[in-house]
């Protein structure tokens, strides 16, 4: 019987191979940047946002895209995309180490769902976390946007006195200006504001870390199995278990950079209580064990 090749891992890039220096952040120009990343699907150690600011190209990130001016496209951290065709694009690749959210205060990190009977946003956390695939923000945003990006990217070059606190300065307005947004304007947000995949995505959110099943979300908001699945696919791009990996590999790339704990007892905090399937997981995501990972970004 014949055997399908085995697909190679992607490459994985971290923002030191990216020419980052020690910072956790990165800001390089598109076209000519260098390094410049090698072929073939990538896994991100950092979260990236992209800024098109004029062209046109193709790439892949869940699916393929077409990528356009005036696009914002945003790739979380240990998420596959690749770029397929750059053409005439011209903007910024703003990447940084997640963990740098963990700096803007307690509303970054994930709440509860609350059944107050009004209508709720969609919960803040899973959407920049998991990233859109795309954001087109009006003229004004548009335009800060851009400004934020050229002054961040002008700090890191720059590297005058006080970069740092600069750099992180500009680095808040960026956030804040995509997460808001991400609020009032994210493609998924109307149909989630109250809704059914709102209260799906705040129980995951809210449960990821222990064992977690369709049938246990399905169970909390009410609705079957096979309905849930669906509408969060159509709604969202990304399955239940989509969503559950990515919280999950989330928390497990934090513990394993701030803690010193075994990869047996980080697999059961994150939620699996099969070590191996959580090391088989998270390779599949980062194209390393989760000891590889750890070891490359302590070096």
């Amino acid at each position: 019987m014949k055997r399908t090749p085995q697909r190679s891992p992607p490459h994985l890039v971290t923002l030191d191979t990216m020419g980052a220096g020690g910072l956790p952040l990165r800001v390089i120009r598109i076209p000519g940047h260098r390094p410049v990343p090698p072929p073939g699907p990538l896994v991100s150690t950092f979260f990236t946002v992209f800024v098109l600011t004029a062209g046109r190209g193709r790439g892949r990130h869940l699916e393929q895209v077409e990528l356009h001016e005036g696009d914002i496209h945003l790739v979380p951290a240990g998420v596959e995309h690749q770029p397929l065709d750059i053409g005439n694009l011209e903007g910024w690749i703003v990447g940084f180490d997640p963990l740098l959210l963990r700096s803007l205060g307690p509303e970054w990190l994930p709440e509860s769902p609350r059944d107050t009977g009004k209508t709720k946003p969609p919960p803040a956390r899973s959407l920049f976390v998991r990233g859109l695939l795309r954001l087109r923000p009006g003229p004004s945003r548009w335009r800060r946007i851009v400004h934020q990006v050229a002054e961040l990217e002008a700090e890191l070059r720059e590297a005058r006195w006080g970069v740092e606190n600069a750099a992180h300065a500009w680095f808040v307005l960026l956030v804040t200006e995509l997460l808001r947004e991400l609020q009032e304007h994210a493609p998924i947000a109307p149909s989630m504001s109250g809704g059914l995949v709102h209260d799906a995505l705040a129980y995951i959110e809210a449960h990821c870390l222990r064992p977690l099943s369709l049938q246990d979300v399905a169970a909390a908001v009410g609705c079957t199995p096979s309905h849930l699945a669906n509408v969060i696919r159509k709604e969202t791009g990304l399955t239940v278990g989509d969503w559950l990996r990515e919280h999950r590999m989330a928390e497990a790339r934090r513990c394993l950079l701030e803690t010193g704990a075994s990869i047996e007892t980080i697999a059961s905090q994150v939620g699996y209580t099969d070590v191996t399937h959580f090391i088989r997981t998270f390779r599949r995501v980062h194209g390393v064990t989760p000891r590889a990972w750890r070891e490359q970004r302590r070096r």
